[in-house]
């Protein structure tokens, strides 16, 4: 998608709802709505700011290109502040998911941009874990959390963001930590022992690497460093590594899944557009890895939208968006949670 044009995608109501159960890559602040947005300027003394994030509509977020879209982020983080806010988001997300027929989502939450923002974590990751019990009780939805620092903010911020979610740990249902921002500050290398320490506490490691694929042998060399140094059992967008099939072939004989967002990446400009996404060369080659909506509500996508547009552009098929579904259930932090979600919704 060029610079000049807007970025909003229109949901896309494809059915397979028995498909489309778990997602492993959303954004909690990427998924609030222009209802909560609006709720949220007026408790924090900002009624300007959803005129400077909705369209003519109030009802779509709209920005124009990759740069718009993270001034956007921006702005519609500034009023998420109290861990109030945050419960309410996950809630929120919740009915999403419900609708959408996921029934179990690992969620990232920002503790890099929390901790810029001086806003302790700690209670902020105690109200998410209150609004899991709630959502899994009333809307019969789990998640999980993926508390992440932020490249670009350096080592020693990313220390304490992970430092803020181990004192958290799972009984308020972190299950992981990663690595988002901006990929072009630095290489993964610098965060290695951080990472092993995440391991070494038992939770799983997910990394944003091969996103910003314009970086060419070095977007791939970033697959590499989350994988060889990093430890990630996980790669967020991880583009780059189909233009390099050795590299395909060592995610797929290694396992490494990957958390492909299709039409986020034709939002942000990564990929010019849907039908050249490298979804296929990562299924030919084997590679696990699910479909997930990034920002789901910046961009307005839905998770079965994903998919029925992968059938009706890419060749998606039914059997492989059943692999696709097992293997992510394969690839979750808590995959007994995840199974539980699933039997519930089958009934078994």
């Amino acid at each position: 998608m060029s610079e000049g044009t807007a970025a909003r995608l229109p949901l896309t109501g494809g059915r397979a709802p028995s498909l489309a159960r778990i997602e492993l890559h959303t954004h909690l602040e990427g998924s609030v709505t222009p209802a909560r947005l609006r709720a949220l300027a007026e408790r924090h003394g900002r009624p300007d700011l959803p005129g400077a994030c909705l369209d003519a509509t109030g009802r779509s977020f709209s920005f124009t290109g990759f740069h718009g879209f993270l001034e956007l982020y921006k702005r519609v983080t500034s009023v998420m502040r109290t861990p109030r806010d945050f419960h309410e988001l996950a809630l929120d997300l919740a009915d999403q998911l419900q609708a959408d027929g996921v029934t179990y989502a690992e969620i990232s939450v920002s503790y890099g941009v929390l901790l810029a923002r001086g806003l302790d974590p700690v209670p902020v990751q105690a109200a998410l874990g209150e609004a899991s019990h709630e959502a899994l009780a009333t809307r019969g939805v789990a998640l999980r959390w993926l508390p992440d620092a932020v490249r670009h903010f350096g080592l020693e911020a990313a220390w304490l963001a992970w430092e803020c979610a181990a004192r958290a740990g799972r009984a308020q249902g972190v299950v992981g930590f990663g690595l988002g921002g901006d990929e072009t500050s630095g290489p993964a290398s610098g965060f290695a022992a951080l990472f092993a320490a995440v391991r070494q506490a038992g939770l799983g490691v997910s990394l944003h690497a091969g996103e910003v694929t314009a970086m060419g042998e070095a977007a791939r060399d970033s697959v590499r460093q989350a994988v060889d140094t990093c430890g990630a059992m996980r790669l967020g967008h991880g583009l780059a590594a189909a233009a390099d099939p050795s590299l395909l072939r060592d995610l797929a004989a290694r396992g490494i899944f990957v958390e492909l967002c299709p039409r986020s990446n034709v939002a942000t400009g990564a990929v010019p557009s849907l039908a050249v996404h490298p979804l296929p060369a990562f299924l030919a080659a084997g590679v696990p890895c699910c479909l997930n909506t990034d920002d789901r509500t910046l961009f307005g996508l839905d998770l079965r939208g994903e998919y029925a547009q992968a059938r009706a552009v890419l060749g998606l098929t039914e059997a492989q968006e059943a692999g696709m579904r097992e293997a992510a259930l394969c690839a979750a932090f808590d995959p007994a949670a995840a199974a539980a979600a699933l039997s519930a919704v089958r009934g078994t």
